[in-house]
């Protein structure tokens, strides 16, 4: 399993949305798994959920080995011919955090399913009540996780939390995120919809969660590469 995830958010430009996702599901998601350090790509579209949604319609999960060094052979490709960035992507709206894995529970319900690609996921993006970030990583770690994973439709929850690599600062408003992939849509959103909601020792007025579906499955680097 990779180390860490970068999570792109992202929106195209207006009038441009065909030319956006042509690239970024073309040229743009090989060009990235590519690139040293990280070892693949998915992409996602967003759909109606039960939570705060913020403000993109897209979303990017890149898989890492390593965040400092992944993220400063991005740097050297961005916007040459080796990573061109269109401009049918809007680069005021992006948003990509950078997060370890802190931990992952799968479900006891041990849904058959193919772990090669994320199915639908609910990405949550938490900030801590005041003084509170070592009780919410706490709850979450010491059984929190647990009962996300179990929940019906939920295949697991990942705990994840900002690398101290931003490409963007204010990336940090959300230091806590909750990764959760379903195998069953309308069970696993109404399961965990108040959960979410009530997460312990999480702010109740500063947090999001949007749901999004994948576009495609994962590409992994050997695919990649052979392609």
């Amino acid at each position: 399993m990779a180390n860490a995830l970068q999570l792109v958010l992202s929106n195209p430009n207006e009038g441009f949305e065909a030319d956006f996702n042509a690239w970024y599901a073309g040229p743009h998601i090989v060009h990235g798994v590519e690139t040293p350090g990280v070892l693949s790509g998915q992409r996602f579209r967003r759909i109606d959920g039960p939570w705060p949604a913020g403000k993109h319609d897209y979303l990017m999960v890149w898989e890492l080995d390593d965040p400092a060094f992944t993220l400063a052979e991005l740097a050297k490709v961005k916007g040459t011919a080796e990573m061109p960035i269109s401009p049918a992507i809007n680069m005021d709206t992006v948003q990509p955090p950078t997060m370890w894995r802190r931990a992952e529970v799968r479900s006891t319900r041990r849904p058959i399913v193919d772990t090669g690609s994320f199915r639908t996921i609910a990405f949550g993006l938490f900030t801590a009540a005041d003084g509170a970030d070592a009780a919410l990583a706490d709850a979450l770690i010491d059984g929190g996780l647990r009962r996300l994973a179990d929940a019906p439709g939920v295949v697991s929850a990942q705990y994840l939390t900002l690398a101290d690599e931003q490409i963007r600062g204010n990336c940090r408003k959300f230091p806590h995120g909750v990764l959760i992939e379903l195998h069953d849509e309308a069970a696993g959103l109404a399961a965990l919809a108040p959960l979410l909601a009530a997460l312990p020792h999480a702010d109740a007025e500063r947090w999001q969660a949007p749901v999004f579906r994948p576009l495609a499955p994962r590409l992994h680097k050997s695919a990649a590469a052979h392609g």
